[in-house]
Order: structure tokens, then sequence, then C-alpha cells
């Protein structure tokens, strides 16, 4: 399969490191407007997980400035879109309408109205369509996905948090009409952990943790539970971490920086493939298969920003409860 990278920031030099370690793929163009970046010298490069990018040979990749251009690219199968937020909904649009493949970095749009006219071009086109939900490929959190099966009925409260300095490495990210901000954008991965493990809630509320761009979020669902989501954009010194708890009748499992802990004891996990390694491999293998990404389906990331928004507007109402109807796409 060949593959056209679209944005060559944090996110795209994750992906093509990714791609580049994998067979019968090659990144055969990439579009940037850094002059440096389209030179193959991705060592500038930010981010909040301490990724080294490096130096690569773009020597034999076609090279575009305009988006517009690797889209209509005749040899490419697919393409990555890397690129803010707001650019998302047309860049998808026009890729499917020229037959390429998409996989498209979180969070999928900023509305509903364009994540549902995504996926109708996706599936109108027939084409395979992903959003980088990749905690879905994280070793800690796919135990965390068998343990919530096993331990459903007697989990009594879980939380997930997350936490970064200001992203100033892109500063289109601290513009809310371009990144919807640190909920959208960061939070968004334990937003649709929730959805994943636990279905939409019935009710929501959400306040600002400081005054900055963060949250502390409670989920309630119909049989008693509570969801917490916590975390967000704060000052410069602030290392970035994640992680989750999960109560039940008979303990806890807990994830952070020290490890994943059940009942206060260490668990071992397996040596597991690398989390954007198997998202990107995942992908590939469901375009080769012509086969939707079961594992992480694009209206699930719909669901997600539908329920982003909601927090946001409860935030903005000063954690007045809101209830909670995820229409599904």
């Amino acid at each position: 399969m060949k593959i056209g990278i679209i944005g060559l920031g944090f996110m795209g030099a994750t992906h093509l490191g990714a791609f580049s370690k994998l067979k019968d793929v090659e990144v055969a163009a990439v579009c940037a407007r850094n002059p440096q970046a389209l030179s193959g010298d991705l060592s500038h490069v930010g981010g909040n997980l301490n990724r080294e990018a490096g130096v690569y040979d773009f020597s034999n990749i076609r090279k575009y400035t305009d988006w517009r251009e690797i889209v209509r690219d005749p040899a490419l199968d697919a393409v990555d879109i890397c690129l803010p937020t707001d650019a998302h909904p047309a860049v998808s649009l026009a890729a499917f309408a020229d037959g390429k493949h998409v996989l498209c970095e979180k969070p999928m749009a900023l509305s509903l109205s364009d994540c549902k006219r995504m996926i109708g071009a996706a599936e109108s086109h027939r084409r395979i369509f992903m959003v980088g939900q990749v905690l879905r490929f994280w070793p800690e959190y796919l135990y965390l996905e068998s343990f919530v099966k096993r331990e459903r009925q007697s989990i009594v409260s879980a939380t997930f948090s997350r936490r970064a300095a200001m992203p100033d490495w892109s500063p289109w990210l601290m513009d809310q009409s371009r990144s919807g901000g640190a909920i959208l954008d960061l939070l968004i991965h334990d937003i649709d952990q929730a959805l994943s493990l636990f279905g939409p809630p019935e009710e929501v509320a959400a306040k600002s943790l400081d005054g900055s761009d963060s949250i502390a979020a409670t989920l309630t669902y119909a049989d008693g539970l509570e969801v917490r989501i916590e975390g967000g954009w704060f000052g410069p010194e602030t290392p970035f971490s994640m992680g989750f708890s999960v109560r039940t009748r008979k303990g806890e499992l807990e994830f952070n920086a020290e490890g994943l802990r059940l009942n206060a004891t260490t668990v071992e996990l397996p040596a597991a493939e690398d989390a954007y390694d198997a998202e990107l491999a995942y992908f590939i293998e469901c375009c080769q298969n012509d086969r939707q990404p079961i594992r992480c389906l694009p209206r699930d990331s719909a669901e997600g920003v539908e329920l982003a928004l909601l927090l946001k507007q409860s935030r903005s109402l000063e954690g007045a409860p809101l209830k909670c109807n995820i229409q599904k796409v």
C-alpha cells in the first residue's frame, strides 16, 4: 500500500516512524508547509510524549505543500490526516471523493454535523475510515478493557485522568476555534474510553479545575455508576501524565506513572507492540482486507465528540448537570 501523510508535526512524525516499520507499506508522499519538515528533518517536532522524530530520507518521496494536491495523487491508496482539527472535514471529504482510504487523527471534527458528513462520505464512496483513538491499542488500556468486561457488575466507580502543559509546540492548539481546546483535543482519549467501556451516561456535569483549560467531570449512569474524567492543559511546568483508577466491591485497578496495579500488586504485562505501531498496522490491515475498523469505528469517535461538546457546555454553565442523549450516527 502507498500512503500519503498530510501534516508533519508531532503526530505526523510519529505516524511516519510507525509506517516505516510495516512490510508492504510505502510512505510515497508527504505534505507540509514547513520546508525543514519537507526536507525530512523532523528533529524540531515537539510533543508531550517525548518521542524522538529524527531525520528521514525523503529523496524518493513526493512532496507537497497543498493538501489538495496530495489528495489528488493517483498513486496513493490512503492518506493519513495529521492536520489541525478544523481541517479534518474538508480534507477527509476530498480524500473520499478521490477514492482514498482515510486515517484521521483525533478528534474527528469540531462538531457532530461534520462527523456525520465524514462518516456518510466514507460509506457512500465505500472507503475505509478510522480515527486515531490510540488508547484502544495501548497495553494498559487493553488490560482495563478485559478487566471491565470481567468485573462490570461489581464496578462502583472509575476515574480517568490526563494532564499536560499548555501545548506551545503547536500554536493552533491554543486556538479553541481550531482545536476545540483541551477537552476535545486532549481529554477525548479518556472520553472515548468511558464510552467504549461503559456506554453513554444518563447525565453529565463538568467544572473547570482551576480556571485553566481543564475539567473535573462526572458521568452518571442509570445503575448508579459514576465515571470521572479530570485533567486538561495547565502551567508550563506541568509534566505530562495519564492514568485511570477503577474501583470494584473487591478492590481497585490503577494505572499511573508507577505502573499498573491490581489491589496494590503490580500487574506484569507481556511484551507488547508500541500502541502507535499497532494502531497503524490495524488500519493497513483493514484497508488491505476491505474491512471496516471494528476495533475503532468512526461512529464511536463521533460519539466522543458529541460527549466532549456536552462536557464543554456544562463547564460553561459552571457545572450545571445536563442530560446526555448521544445520537447514534
